[in-house]
């Protein structure tokens, strides 16, 4: 018998939720906007190095990649950009990585707003917490966490370059390359691989370990860094934290093992060159940098096609969601591994660590690795009947962007204009696709008082 009672108050509860699109599309249009306003500023004369403005479609291009936070870039940025054009870079990747919502919502209290319901679950989605109470004040401590960070970094980078260069330019390059590798971005102001102060950087432990805590804390993600600050206090880690922490772990020991493999027994390959102990650093910041950043210390095209494959997984895996990283997201992949581990062992749910993961949590970690593994090779068939290159090559460069890494092969630079528009949009797709899927799908959910009968699909 139907309950009309039931029904007319489903349809009612319905009607007044917001449109399941509507803050994707703040998103979208917000970091559009963003991106527009930054090509503009780097195609003015004064951003420019040389006589000439750049052109709009390298200027797109940059602008993509610092407010995307990828790093990939068509040109050189010290060789190319004046100091203005540098800070132009420099904001845009600090208003990519922490995060354009959490900037307005911050700045709408500092001018007396009131910050909407709506506003507070917006902030709540793409910061990545469950909990409304408090979130406007989560993202001022996000904000004031970031700076400290990056003024804890920029100093201790100082500390080692002012000894090789002039103070002035050893703190600018230190401001710089501290806000690029907290927000996993990638840029930097090095001129080439023989610049003497990327040897410098590249030969100091106390360089490399900066770098690599740098990039490693920002791809942690804003939840799990808030969740560790209020360990002592609380003496709770929740079960998001308590899989990306060891996940992330080992993807660094796996990787950092296997380029060591790859580079330390084979002649030729870029590591092999270098002292053993020197060999180790890099390997490990190669495997730091991979899942996130894309800071390149040496050519990847150097390395052996065993280590490139391994940045190329990594890359594809990323860093944790709602983080400075990029990626199909840490956590969506432990999802799916744990899911199949108790597939295997016949388990009639999900668990880990005493805790179920619920259904809603595999169906979203599933359409994300499938939407984007299909972006990834459907892009990278294009780009390959478009340039005829390498598939290698270019799935790398593809994944790379989708993955907001910025590492190449040597390839970036030998874009045409179609295939330099196509990597934009992965850049764009990459830093926003994933997030907006999962906030889609995290609004859709609607009761339905309708169920269908069951019926199996042979598998396998």
């Amino acid at each position: 018998m139907i309950n009309y009672e039931q029904v007319r108050r489903y349809h009612l509860e319905n009607r007044k939720r917001p449109s399941p699109s509507r803050s994707s599309q703040i998103l979208v249009i917000g970091f559009a906007a963003i991106i527009l306003v930054g090509t503009v500023l780097l195609m003015l004369p004064v951003a420019s190095a040389g006589p000439e403005p750049v052109s709009w479609d390298v200027a797109l291009f940059t602008s993509t990649s610092a407010t995307t936070v990828t790093g990939l870039v068509v040109v050189n940025t010290h060789d190319t950009y004046s100091v203005f054009g540098e800070v132009v870079i420099l904001i845009l990747m600090q208003v990519g990585g922490v995060g354009f919502i959490v900037l307005s919502i911050v700045l709408f209290r500092l001018i007396g707003r009131r910050v909407s319901l709506y506003e507070r679950n917006l902030l709540r989605q793409n910061l990545g917490v469950e909990e409304e109470q408090g979130i406007v004040q989560l993202a001022r401590h996000v904000l004031r966490y970031t700076l400290i960070i990056e003024f804890i970094g920029a100093v201790i980078l100082f500390s080692q370059w002012v000894q090789t260069m002039a103070w002035p330019t050893a703190a600018y390059f230190a401001i710089f390359h501290s806000v690029s590798a907290f927000c996993n971005a990638g840029f930097d102001l090095f001129q080439s691989f023989e610049d003497p102060a990327l040897i410098a950087a590249r030969n100091n432990p106390i360089s490399i370990l900066t770098f690599s805590a740098l990039i490693f804390v920002g791809s942690l993600g804003i939840a799990v860094v808030y969740d560790l600050i209020l360990f002592r206090r609380e003496r709770h880690l929740s079960l998001h934290t308590r899989l990306v922490l060891p996940f992330s772990l080992i993807l660094v020991v796996l990787g950092t093992v296997l380029i060591l493999i790859d580079e330390a027994f084979v002649d030729g390959h870029a590591l092999s060159e270098f002292p053993v102990a020197e060999r180790i650093w890099l390997a490990y910041f190669i495997s730091v940098a991979s899942r996130t950043a894309g800071t390149t210390l040496v050519p990847m095209a150097d390395l052996g096609q065993a280590s490139q494959l391994v940045v190329l997984l990594w890359m594809f895996v990323g860093g944790a969601p709602a983080s400075m990283a990029g990626g199909v997201g840490l956590s969506t992949v432990a999802v799916v591994l744990i899911t199949l581990g108790s597939n295997v062992r016949g388990y009639d749910d999900v668990r880990i660590l005493n805790r179920t993961i619920p259904v809603e949590t595999i169906f979203k970690a599933v359409a994300v690795i499938t939407v984007s593994s299909l972006l990834v090779v459907g892009l990278t068939l294009v780009l390959t009947l478009l340039s005829q290159g390498d598939t290698f090559v270019i799935a790398f460069e593809v994944i790379s962007a989708f993955a907001n890494t910025g590492f190449t092969l040597n390839f970036t630079d030998k874009l045409n204009l179609a295939g330099r528009l196509i990597i934009v949009f992965t850049m764009f797709w990459g830093r926003l696709g994933p997030l907006t899927l999962v906030v889609a799908l995290a609004q859709r959910h609607r009761p339905t008082l309708v169920r269908y009968p069951e019926e199996k699909i042979i598998i396998g």
